[in-house]
């Protein structure tokens, strides 16, 4: 990453960060607000960030754009920034400019843009599990039972060793992706494929040892955990669900035959 792209990531935070907190406040947002929000998303430059440098966007390589995509993970807004995003960076490759205003859904996608997609939402995913883990490390930290933190107690650290476990092993899983399709090559299909459904299993297990160790108040209305896990569970079932991926995989092993096996797995 060069020194124009960490500038990017920092701005990036400072921006989303601040959207994020505004509105997970459990208010919803005025027209205005909703309004004046895109417009410093626009102001930045960020529906056009996957977009090459000729064309208007940032220019930034395939590694430093999932870099941003997992920040928009970690800070969860109410505009569609992320598709948006996406939405732009197909209309350029397919010769059009980019679009006006935030983009909800992307519609009609190849079998390409949605692998794409697919392993954008997966890096995406691989951001919204930092903040959950960071958020329940900071709970039971602060939280008191029988006069003393719920960090102190070993089955509670115990959750939370297999809650990071599992949080490194989705980000693991989509970071392999994001390699192998820099690569090029056949080899991006299946890893991107194998990042969903690892990354599709880790959101449904941190989510729940996250509401467990959360107790109520996550899912309470000013609290922000809910939001993080319900968009999680949405995200996985876009661009191909956990198990259409599960399946994907399957059949692309025993496709290459007995012999490729364990060159497969070896190289993964």
């Amino acid at each position: 990453m060069d020194d124009i792209s960490s500038i990017l990531y920092e701005s990036a935070q400072r921006l989303l960060g601040d959207l994020s907190e505004r509105v997970l406040a459990g208010q919803a947002l005025t027209d205005k607000d909703r309004a004046d929000g895109w417009r410093r998303i626009e102001e930045m430059g960020l529906p056009v960030a996957l977009v090459s440098e000729e064309a208007g966007g940032f220019g930034f390589s395939d590694a430093d754009a999932f870099g941003l995509v997992r920040i928009c993970g970690r800070h969860i807004v109410a505009w569609p920034l992320v598709e948006t995003m996406l939405a732009n960076r197909f209309a350029v490759e397919n010769g059009s400019e980019p679009l006006e205003g935030p983009v909800e859904t992307l519609g009609e996608l190849t079998p390409e843009q949605r692998e794409a997609a697919a392993l954008t939402r997966a890096v995406q995913m691989a951001g919204a599990l930092d903040a959950i883990l960071a958020m329940t490390i900071s709970h039971v930290q602060e939280r008191q039972q029988f006069g003393r933190a719920l960090a102190k107690f070993q089955a509670v650290q115990h959750s939370l060793a297999i809650l990071a476990s599992e949080v490194a092993a989705g980000q693991a899983a989509a970071d392999h992706a994001v390699a192998r399709r820099a690569q090029g090559g056949d080899g991006a299909t299946l890893a991107i494929g194998i990042a969903r459904a690892r990354i599709g299993e880790a959101c449904s297990k941190a989510a729940a040892i996250a509401h467990q160790l959360h107790g109520a108040i996550g899912y309470a209305q000013e609290h922000r955990l809910h939001l993080y896990t319900t968009s999680l569970w949405k995200w996985r079932d876009e661009f191909g669900t956990q198990a259409w991926w599960t399946q994907q995989v399957g059949r692309e092993v025993l496709a290459s035959g007995r012999d490729a096996f364990w060159p497969m797995v070896t190289a993964a």
